[in-house]
């Protein structure tokens, strides 16, 4: 059986997810409207920032798909730091910026089981520099886009 996406669900509903997938089931893409973690010069209390987010894609068959992440950073001022980092079935996915704006651009290959499910789970962080009165960190997650891998079975039989 070939490995089909089906539907995506996040416990957390204030992400502001939209999907869409390709009527064959090989490619869901989810944009995130509010998937984001500041910390912020204003910010009461100068703890670390933290946002999680754990989902499923639904899927028929099993196979191999391609998760990518994609996303920015922006940092202001020194010492502080942002980082999104994600697992998909337990392949880890780790993206961070140096500098105000750095955009990423993450990928891994995760296996899906005869159980027909992906489990996503992210994982925001955000720290300002505690020591500049005006710094601030920001990391956010724009969308995500799972497209199923050809198996080498499927591809040997393409060449023929």
């Amino acid at each position: 059986m070939t490995l089909q996406l089906l539907a995506a669900t996040f416990e957390d509903n204030s992400l502001g997810m939209n999907g869409s997938r390709t009527d064959d089931g090989s490619v869901l893409s989810l944009l995130f409207d509010r998937l984001m973690v500041e910390s912020a010069a204003a910010d009461a209390d100068p703890k670390a920032e933290v946002r999680r987010a754990e989902g499923v894609v639904q899927c028929a068959g099993s196979g191999w798909v391609s998760v990518q992440l994609r996303g920015a950073t922006a940092l202001a001022g020194s010492h502080g730091f942002a980082h999104a980092m994600g697992w998909a079935n337990g392949r880890r996915l780790r993206a961070s910026g140096a500098s105000e704006g750095d955009p990423f651009s993450i990928s891994v290959a995760a296996p899906v089981a005869e159980d027909g499910v992906l489990r996503l789970s992210l994982l925001l962080l955000a720290q300002r520099g505690l020591a500049d009165a005006t710094s601030a960190a920001v990391c956010w997650i724009d969308s995500i886009d799972i497209i199923v891998l050809e198996t080498q079975q499927r591809a040997a039989g393409a060449g023929k």
